[in-house]
């Protein structure tokens, strides 16, 4: 009999992401981004447009296998990159309305690559990205002092039209997704005391990641933006935490910050979209 994708609850999310605890920290992505998806399910059981899914065979449960169809939003992993199952299970997964494959780690792009190719999907893009990692006990050192007239604090949703506006990866319907991020996650926001007016910022993503991390043009060249970094860090250490970032090869001056902080490349991520195989596709705002 053929597998095929079978629909898993957030106890199965849980048994899968014990497995990932393995050859520390080989797996940290996929344990990671089950941690986030397991703590959304906790504080919001009934998410709109969330889909979980493993094969329903036993060597994939054995393996932690996983694919998360979050919105347009793809992620996967397992234990396992060499016995042709995850590439079965993205092969079955619905392409039709075009989806970003997000923070694969390297051990599964071949895979993703072959179902790509397979489908004769087209490509919006195919961006690699390096992975910065931090162990909590070094992130718990990273705390620092804001400026004299400066205080840090978590976002509220409130300041979410701005952080959307600001984002250069901002499209209809991303409003929708900060929101939720300031919601469920660990976030940081720098204000200004006497104005209130929001400087800097950085939020968790799904996957695990630090993201979004922006600085107002008109406060720029002030730090502002390592010491929004070093916060969050030492926010997500704090809960026990080990800390990871995604930069494009091309960022230097994001590398360059996150090497000073301390930060070390462990491994390289992929992101890729592809388009729409019927007609367009544009995720509605507010959803």
């Amino acid at each position: 009999m053929s597998a095929n994708l079978e629909a898993i609850d957030l106890p199965v999310l849980q048994r899968f992401q014990e497995l990932f605890k393995q050859n520390w920290p080989k797996y940290c992505q996929e344990y990671y981004c089950l941690d986030n998806f397991i703590e959304f399910l906790k504080k919001q059981p009934e998410i709109k447009h969330l889909q979980l899914y493993t094969l329903s065979t036993k060597q994939a449960r054995d393996e932690g296998l996983f694919v998360i169809v979050d919105r347009f939003q793809l992620f996967a992993g397992s234990l396992n990159n060499t016995n042709g199952l995850l590439e079965k299970a993205l092969d079955l997964v619905d392409w039709s309305g075009g989806l970003k494959a997000s923070s694969i780690p390297s051990r599964h792009i071949a895979a993703l690559d072959k179902v790509v190719a397979a489908k004769q999907l087209r490509l919006v893009f195919r961006d690699p990205t390096d992975l910065f990692y931090m162990k909590a006990e070094e992130a718990l050192q990273l705390r620092v002092e804001p400026a004299p007239g400066f205080v840090l604090r978590s976002l509220s949703v409130e300041d979410a039209p701005l952080v959307n506006e600001e984002w250069p990866n901002h499209h209809l319907g991303s409003l929708y997704f900060i929101e939720r991020q300031i919601r469920l996650c660990v976030s940081v926001g720098l204000y200004n005391v006497k104005t209130q007016e929001l400087v800097a910022w950085c939020i968790r993503l799904q996957g695990g990641y630090l993201g979004a991390l922006q600085v107002k043009e008109s406060h720029k060249r002030r730090g502002f933006g390592s010491l929004v970094t070093r916060e969050i860090s030492y926010r997500l250490a704090a809960q026990g935490h080990d800390v990871m970032a995604l930069v494009g090869p091309t960022n230097a001056p994001s590398a360059g910050m996150f090497r000073k902080l301390g930060f070390q490349v462990i491994d390289q991520c992929l992101w890729l979209r592809t388009e729409p195989t019927e007609g367009d596709f544009v995720w509605p705002e507010g959803e």
